[in-house]
């Protein structure tokens, strides 16, 4: 079937600007999104599903086309992992924010079975490109060179593709899905894959690849190396002690199937750490058997500067499953026994940032207390591995990377770009967002074109909060329960379809009609529609104000006295104001006016 290209045009979302500040005005979570994902749209596309499965399915891989587009990863990161959107949703201060994950979780479920089969890009015939690195980032630019036309060799040092998603544990992503999402992404962009390459040693060098045909580099290697334990900017002495190894270690040795079922059993089990990781390294502990207790030097007060950056759901899920954490301690020695490990001595800390936001974490010594155990895994950062960087000229006097912020190219090197954890250790989708602006600069630099124009740091304004008058209540995530989930296996269920299409509708949809046009690609309209006022008949008695949900109808002052006007940022054309007007001032401009006359005189019974 041809496509309705007059259709598809119209259903494009478009760029709203607010006259008064010039930022940009979009809902919160959009903002929040690294990748700049329409939630708004693709929730109202899911409040609309069917609520027969077979009648849905080509609706959800029609939502699921949408988001790949953008996000070729989103059945692992939005599905599973990520969330970032959910932490800025306008919801969370009533009754908790729109469980966006557990409705992609849906989206993604279907999805992964549709892309078995998923058409492929057109076959690449332009300059070859190498990505160093096959993680979210290095994933993303080969996605979006291939989408521009390029030849894209993925050089990855690891036996599979995936990055540091592999060493998220199966109970929270299955290594399956994993295979599944990247594997078909490989194949829909014709990438070429090379698996145990390890650039920048004496097997390959990046002149190498240059005189090979590569036109441009990019370099997305990560952060493979676990960051050592400091007390107050030294090392705190561990050598020599039997017991002790990096969490990120242990992650990557249950991976390999290397560590049996118990390693753990009536062990006691340290992890040092506050974040998802630490988490994860804690949690995955406790299923070897261990009896774990976690310490981090933030405070339980997650509001805080100093609060644990651990997601509020993996806390309470390794409480629940019996993980002790104890708060705010920095660890100052390791004590060993026998030339084994035997407790860490942890005066409180006072503070973890200074007052200029720097990790510069201050301890009281009077207040001091031991915490004993047999085995410690050190989970505080990691870091990239700087063999590549140092041995391609990659480093400036001050032994760091010098890139542009802009276009991700190196200042020292030209043709080679740099991105992901290596820049900011942070999230899989800030990661792919680097990928997908490497990618626009390496399509510029090939092309001879400038890699600056256009592309200066947007400001945003975060759109106004929708009032309702009844506030539905967050549901529940599903979980095994505690005693049963003790195994590798997914424990949070996924939502059904009904309880999908019922999340989806408590979205309040904060942003502009035109930055989401949900009802457009729906059909149920065919333009965004615009209300007028006319002035003549406006008597200023502020009806409209009082219905309107969302805050979009004022009253003025003009030379015919107190009328009203329309905020066209906050207005979302649902026509109450219309029906509701005594005098007729208003219309809707659109085909939907039939729906707002047949309502209006519904009201009027």
């Amino acid at each position: 079937m041809a496509k309705d290209v007059s259709k598809e045009a119209k259903a494009q979302v478009e760029e709203v600007i607010c006259q008064a500040s010039g930022k940009v005005y979009l809902s919160p979570c959009q903002i929040a999104c690294p990748l700049g994902l329409d939630i708004q749209r693709s929730h109202a596309m899911i409040s609309l599903l069917p609520l027969d499965p077979q009648e849905a399915a080509n609706q959800i891989i029609d939502i699921g086309n949408e988001i790949y587009e953008k996000s070729p990863l989103f059945p692992l990161l939005c599905g599973y992992i990520c969330g970032l959107c959910e932490k800025e949703c306008n919801y969370k201060d009533q009754t908790g924010a729109v469980r966006r994950r557990m409705l992609i979780r849906l989206i993604a479920n279907e999805y992964v079975k549709y892309l078995e089969t998923a058409p492929v890009l057109p076959t690449p015939t332009k300059e070859k490109v190498a990505v160093i690195g096959g993680g979210p980032g290095g994933l993303m630019c080969a996605y979006e060179l291939s989408k521009k036309g390029y030849r894209v060799t993925i050089l990855e040092r690891n036996p599979k593709l995936g990055g540091a998603m592999r060493l998220i544990p199966a109970y929270r992503l299955p290594q399956a899905i994993i295979d599944s999402v990247v594997n078909n992404l490989v194949r829909i962009a014709h990438i070429e894959v090379k698996l145990g390459v390890q650039t920048g040693d004496n097997d390959q060098t990046l002149e190498d690849l240059k005189n090979e045909g590569y036109k441009a580099i990019f370099i997305a290697a990560g952060t493979p190396s676990p960051r050592p334990l400091t007390f107050e900017r030294e090392l705190v002495a561990a050598a020599g002690v039997e017991g002790i190894m990096f969490g990120l270690n242990l992650l990557y040795e249950v991976l390999q199937g290397n560590v049996p079922l118990y390693l753990y059993q009536g062990r006691k089990v340290t992890v040092i750490g506050g974040g998802n990781v630490a988490f994860d390294v804690a949690r995955t502990a406790r299923r070897l058997g261990g009896d774990v207790t976690l310490v981090c030097l933030e405070s339980e007060d997650k509001s805080s500067k100093d609060g644990i950056p651990a997601d509020v759901e993996e806390i309470e899920g390794a409480t629940e499953e019996g993980i002790k954490i104890i708060y705010s301690r920095g660890v100052e020695e390791i004590i060993s026994k026998g030339g084994k490990f035997s407790r860490i001595k942890c005066p409180r800390c006072t503070s973890v940032f200074d007052d200029n936001g720097r990790f510069n974490p201050k301890c009281d010594p009077s207040d001091v207390i031991y915490v004993d155990g047999d085995v410690l895994l050190v989970t505080i950062g990691q870091g990239p591995e700087h063999t590549l960087y140092q041995q391609e000229g990659l480093l400036n006097e001050m032994g760091r990377l010098d890139i542009d912020p802009i276009t991700l190219m190196s200042k020292l090197k030209e043709g080679i770009f740099i991105g992901g954890d290596v820049r900011r250790v942070g999230f899989a989708s800030e990661a792919m967002r680097d990928g997908a602006t490497a990618a626009e600069s390496i399509d510029r630099y090939i092309k001879g074109k400038d890699m600056k124009a256009g592309r200066e740091a947007r400001e945003y304004e975060t759109a106004s909060i929708p009032q309702r008058i009844k506030y539905k209540l967050q549901p529940e995530l599903k979980w095994t329960p505690a005693k049963e989930r003790l195994n590798f296996e997914p424990f949070e269920k996924a939502y059904t379809l009904a309880e999908v299409v019922d999340e989806a509708r408590r979205c309040l949809c904060c942003g502009p009609c035109k930055s989401c046009k949900g009802c457009v690609v729906l059909g149920l309209q065919t333009e965004i529609p615009e209300i007028e006022v006319n002035e003549d008949l406006c008597s200023g008695c502020g009806v409209c104000v009082g219905v309107c949900p969302y805050e979009a109808s004022t009253l003025e002052t003009s030379e015919k006295g107190i009328k009203s006007a329309i905020d066209e940022l906050k207005c979302k054309r649902c026509g109450v104001c219309v029906s509701a007007c005594p005098s007729g001032a208003r219309t809707i401009k659109d085909a939907l006016a039939k729906t707002i006359a047949d309502t209006y005189a519904a009201l009027s019974i």
